[in-house]
């Protein structure tokens, strides 16, 4: 067996660091090989931390023979996985100038719309490749996902029935399921999916994710929040920014409204509008921290993850003591310390387990200048206790940690410090 029809077949067997070595063998004897590199893109688009690699690989392709339309599309379904949606779209169009009719071309086009979270026109082209083949596996997967994400229910559930009933052993249409199912409510339902999709592929990190989701759904707090999610997803990212905006507008104009009326109102608002702004950015690493109490589901966190639980819930419960134990005792330095905990929550819950590199420089360099100012506001007042009135340090340092945690909750809306490109 020839080295290239070896390779082939490890990649057929889903072994795809032997077939990307076969392929690396049969280039360093054929350089100029288009159709080697193309199969070297399609292993390494597979494999984590591979795609910018696969990106060149198929790069080179086109550079031997841009009149492939295949190649354009696998181009642009390695760069709606990097969330580079309008070159996806721009790689495809050129693919489907070269070849108007084809499926795999048609499907590449509705990832590339959900790269930008276009949900219509992902279904739009997910029906096109279906209609020109009805068994195109990625089209139908990809009209579930979009189905789902814009709230059309009944069709997502007749999507997804099709989806196993054509091949229970997708590992993808699994994942599908898992999520319909969290959408209407039923966890275990999804846990069940999300375990079975693991098993069929245990590299998935779809599944992975969405198993653990599935086990943060066991607290009614983070089903609230994954009610949110589910409702924000329905837009674009300019529409969220409208509809976070809006409702910050209207929480603004209401508070004074009712400060005119009594200020005891205005307070209560404010109280509730704060704890809605916690309950968004906390929910995952408290999800994380319930996590991490069961023994078996904790196998499932990466380090990321494990380590968001332990800041966010971890830091939440511990402040919230020190703050109640500071205020019953009338120790004021622990009833500072347990307020910059609570506030640390709020950068931490985004400086782990966050795919931008760039973010997690931020928010963890907002997050150790909170930390760095909770104990500094510990340390002065508790070498000057029990003096009356805060020092100026105190003031100065917590109030920076304040601003620091408010900005958080802006700038986590940064689609670029959230959503990085995977190496």
């Amino acid at each position: 067996m020839s080295e290239l029809a070896h390779g082939l077949l490890l990649q057929d067997q889903g072994r795809l660091e032997e077939a990307e070595a076969c392929f690396y063998g049969v280039l360093a004897r054929e350089p100029e090989n288009d159709f080697v590199l193309g199969r070297l893109a399609l292993c390494q688009m597979h494999q984590s931390g591979k795609k910018k690699t696969a990106l060149a690989s198929i790069d080179g392709a086109i550079h031997l023979r841009a009149d492939e339309p295949f190649y354009h599309a696998l181009r642009s379904l390695i760069l709606s996985d990097l969330r580079r949606g309008r070159e996806a779209l721009e790689s495809v169009d050129r693919a489907l100038a070269l070849d108007p009719d084809d499926s795999f071309t048609l499907s590449a086009k509705a990832a590339a719309h959900c790269a930008m979270d276009r949900w219509s026109e992902g279904e739009e082209w997910s029906r096109r490749a279906l209609a020109v083949d009805p068994d195109n596996g990625m089209a139908a997967n990809l009209l579930a996902h979009t189905l789902r994400l814009q709230g059309k229910s009944e069709l997502n559930a007749a999507a997804v029935a099709r989806l196993l009933e054509a091949d229970p052993e997708d590992s993808f249409a699994h994942v599908n399921a898992g999520w319909s199912a969290l959408h209407r409510g039923d966890r275990r339902q999804a846990e069940t999916h999300f375990r079975e999709a693991l098993r069929l592929d245990p590299e998935s990190d779809a599944a992975r994710e969405g198993l653990i989701e599935s086990f943060r759904a066991r607290s009614a707090f983070y089903r609230a929040y994954l009610s949110y999610c589910f409702f924000m997803q329905r837009f674009t990212g300019g529409k969220q920014w409208l509809i976070i905006l809006g409702v910050y507008l209207s929480y603004q104009l209401s508070r004074k409204y009712l400060e005119r009326i009594n200020p005891l109102y205005a307070g209560i608002l404010a109280i509730l509008w704060l704890g809605i702004v916690l309950w968004v950015w906390l929910a995952p690493g408290v999800g994380n921290f319930l996590i991490l109490l069961d023994r078996s589901a904790r196998l499932a966190l990466k380090s990321g993850e494990r380590h968001q639980g332990i800041a966010v819930g971890g830091g939440l419960a511990l402040g919230i003591a020190c703050a109640v134990a500071g205020f019953f005792t009338g120790y004021a330095p622990v009833l500072l310390a347990g307020v910059g905990l609570v506030a640390s929550t709020v950068p931490a819950s985004l400086a782990f387990a966050n795919d931008s590199r760039t973010g997690r420089i931020v928010f963890g360099g907002l997050t150790a200048l909170v930390y760095l100012g909770t104990l500094g506001t510990f340390v002065v007042e508790a070498l000057r206790f029990p003096a009356n009135g805060l020092h100026p340090i105190t003031v100065g340092l917590g109030g920076s940690a304040l601003l620091a945690a408010i900005a958080c909750t802006w700038l986590g809306n940064v689609r670029s410090l959230r959503h990085g490109s995977e190496g």
